[in-house]
């Protein structure tokens, strides 16, 4: 009997011609017409993309393709890796010289350095307390695959020099690209690999505009479905929540909210709610 696998492999190829530079990629029929009704409907149908075996797909860049390709044939898919902020070196720095006069000098009262602390403190435990309610109060589907198949350990970033930025966008394309076309059990993983790893991510203050850049590429390219919030909308808002702490001064958060529109409704719904 012959395997999915060796089913993929003796079917015939088709085309796609994928992304701004039109680069073009031979795939197996099987192994994408198997993802969703849509891709089987575009690519075995009456569609004249089934009878010429090719398909456009300006929109698409070449590493999403890629990963769609990897979900096809394996089942899974590996996430963009990080980069090096330039300036951000990851060695020690050398401290900055001590002012004596300042190092001895003496709050004017001590009733001030209570309430600085005072504050300090409500606001750690104010994070502390939100970070939590992103880890359990959030419901992300579970992975359709078998325990033993979906082993994922999320990248740790180690300091201020590395920037996410496409760790997340680049997972955030592949879901718009599953969205679109119906794939469910890859929109579910992606969803459990994001949120695994925006779970266990530092934000330092170098990535805070990486972070506001995914939550706007987030809400500019999944539907708004009225009373029913996409699910890649809710983990993106409820991370932003979880670390108001962090990101609630960033002039560039503070662009995100002067834009306006379902985002700063769905911050404001789940903030009032925590």
């Amino acid at each position: 009997m012959e395997s999915a696998f060796g089913k993929h492999l003796s079917s015939p190829t088709f085309t796609f011609t994928v992304g701004a530079n039109k680069k073009e990629f031979i795939v197996h029929s099987s192994a994408l017409a198997g993802l969703s009704q849509s891709l089987n409907t575009l690519m075995n149908g009456q569609m004249t993309e089934a009878r010429t075996g090719h398909v456009d797909w300006p929109d698409v860049d070449e590493d999403t393709f890629a990963r769609l390709c990897e979900f096809a044939y394996c089942r899974n898919y590996t996430p963009p890796s990080f980069s090096l902020i330039e300036h951000e070196s990851p060695l020690p720095r050398t401290p900055e010289p001590i002012n004596e006069e300042e190092k001895h000098r003496k709050p004017d009262s001590k009733r001030a350095s209570n309430q600085t602390s005072h504050l300090r403190k409500r606001r750690v435990i104010s994070t502390e307390y939100l970070h939590e309610e992103f880890k359990t109060s959030l419901v992300v589907p579970s992975p359709q695959v078998s325990d033993s198949e979906y082993i994922f350990a999320p990248p740790k970033i180690t300091g201020p020099w590395e920037d996410f930025t496409l760790v997340f966008l680049g997972q955030a394309r592949l879901y718009v690209l599953a969205d679109k076309y119906g794939i469910e059990p890859l929109r579910r993983l992606i969803l459990s690999k994001l949120h695994r790893t925006l779970d266990s991510f530092t934000l330092y203050d170098t990535g805070v505009s990486g972070i506001v850049e995914f939550v706007r590429f987030v809400y500019l390219n999944t539907p708004c479905y009225g009373n029913k919030v996409d699910a890649l909308r809710d983990l993106a808002a409820r991370y932003v929540v979880s670390v108001l702490d962090n990101i609630g001064e960033a002039g560039c958060f503070l662009g995100l909210l002067e834009e306006g529109g379902p985002f700063v409704s769905d911050f404001w719904r789940i903030a009032w709610v925590v």
